[in-house]
């Protein structure tokens, strides 16, 4: 899949009809340090609206994971949060993908979530720490040196 990516990321930047050259490596590998103003300022809103959905959905959502069937029965609309959760997720994404790039995103998302289920066994306490380790992770990432090395080629 991600070949499949770095393939249409090659062909949309050498393609005669854009000039810009360096969109296939923003889109792979982002870049905190690029986001202009007004992208930041969407972002935060979008992080917002994400939030505010899944506190939302979040406590039919647990019990639809919990147990599918009773969920159901009791008429959860289970397939409606489903959905609903894998349209946050890619809206989430898409957003994140322009300040740490796709690869780290798949981190991003999955290692924390991990960790939190391994730390802990009750569902809200792992959300919460899954977000607490994944936000430092992205400064930390973000202000190493080689991070602004990599960003900042002027400021050699």
């Amino acid at each position: 899949m991600l070949g499949l990516g770095v393939l249409f990321a090659t062909i949309y930047t050498t393609s005669s009809g854009t000039g810009n050259s360096t969109a296939g490596v923003n889109v792979l590998f982002g870049s905190i340090f690029g986001l202009s103003g007004p992208d930041a300022v969407l972002a935060a809103v979008v992080g917002v609206v994400v939030c505010a959905v899944m506190l939302v959905i979040a406590r039919p959502l647990l019990f639809a994971m919990l147990d599918e069937a009773v969920a159901r029965a009791r008429g959860v609309p289970v397939r409606m949060l489903g959905l609903a959760f894998l349209a946050l997720v890619g809206v989430c994404a898409a957003e994140a993908s322009q300040a740490v790039g796709a690869p780290l995103l798949v981190g991003l998302i999955a290692a924390p979530a991990g960790a939190a289920r391994r730390l802990t066994d009750r569902p809200y306490r792992a959300m919460v720490l899954s977000a607490a380790l994944a936000v430092p992770a992205v400064w930390v990432a973000s202000w190493s040196p080689t991070s602004r090395r990599t960003c900042h080629p002027a400021s050699r």
